[in-house]
Formats: structure tokens, C-alpha cells, sequence
């Protein structure tokens, strides 16, 4: 009767080792959808419609007392977008934010010295998720005053177009 109990004991204590593991195995080769930018519209004045330098991510345009730059960036990381736009982190800077074409709309002004006198400028980043839409206007601080309904114009014009 022992060595039975002793047996009944030791299976009881050995079906508890019999455990299965299941690993689930994902296809990484998958091709992810990569998103394409939307088009990004803007008015621009006639005195900018031929662009002054066209880059990879963006267009700058000369309009006589400003300049105007329009980008496309990869959305993901804000801060990193405005600094780059503005030269100044994100902390410092007043941001508005609102909706536009269905899409998070942030702006903001700054101002900053630079060699040939002060300047100021105002900023207008559409963020869809997948990329950040840029719109900046600069002009030197004597001349921003003179500028204001201009870049006003211009930032109200900007929207997002599907493909």
C-alpha cells in the first residue's frame, strides 16, 4: 500500500512539469503602408509665385519685405518641428492650437536677433498624424507691422488636398 501511495505522490507531482508553450510567429515581412503626404495649399501673392529655392522638404519664396517657406515633415515629434521652424523649443514658444481641414492646426509668432537687425515671424504647422504641414512668414521687425495682413491672408489660405 506504501509503494502505491509513494507512485500516486510522485505522478501527482510529475503532471505538474507537463506544460506547453505556444509561440505565435508574425509574417515581419510585410510591407507596411507607407502614408503619402496630402497636398499642401496656399495663397500665395504675386509677387511669390516663382519659388527663390526649392529643397527636399520645402520652398522658400521671396514677396519683397518677407519671406514665406512652405514644408513638409514627418509628423511624430512637435517640438522637434517647431524648433526647427523657429529656432526656439517648444517651452517658449505661445502655441494656438485649433482644427483645421479636419487636422490639428498650431501656431504661434516669435521673434529673434539675428546679424542684420531683429526679425519676426509667424508659423502654421497642420499635423494629420503622418506628416507635419508647414506654412512660415518672416520679415524684419521694422516691416513685420507692414506685413501683418499679408501673412494673415496668407495663413487663413492654408489647406490640405487628398493626394
Amino acid at each position: 500500500m506504501r509503494k502505491i501511495w509513494v507512485f500516486l505522490i510522485a505522478m501527482v507531482l510529475f503532471s505538474g512539469c507537463s506544460m506547453q508553450t505556444f509561440e505565435t510567429v508574425d509574417d515581419l515581412n510585410d510591407v507596411q503602408a507607407i502614408a503619402q503626404p496630402a497636398t499642401l495649399l496656399v495663397d500665395l501673392p504675386e509677387e511669390a509665385a516663382t519659388p527663390a529655392m526649392q529643397g527636399s522638404s520645402g520652398t522658400l519664396y521671396f514677396c519683397g519685405a518677407y519671406d514665406i517657406m512652405v514644408e513638409v515633415m514627418p509628423s511624430g515629434n512637435l517640438s522637434n518641428t517647431l524648433q526647427t521652424l523657429t529656432g526656439f523649443p517648444r517651452e517658449e514658444l505661445e502655441l494656438l492650437q485649433t482644427d483645421r481641414c479636419g487636422v490639428d492646426c498650431y501656431e504661434c509668432a516669435w521673434s529673434a536677433a539675428g546679424e542684420a537687425g531683429d526679425h519676426v515671424g509667424r508659423v502654421l504647422v497642420l499635423d494629420d498624424g503622418s506628416f507635419h504641414y508647414c506654412v512660415s512668414v518672416m520679415a524684419m521687425a521694422e516691416d513685420a507691422g507692414d506685413c501683418a495682413a499679408d501673412w494673415k491672408e496668407i495663413l487663413e489660405s492654408v489647406a490640405l488636398a487628398e493626394g
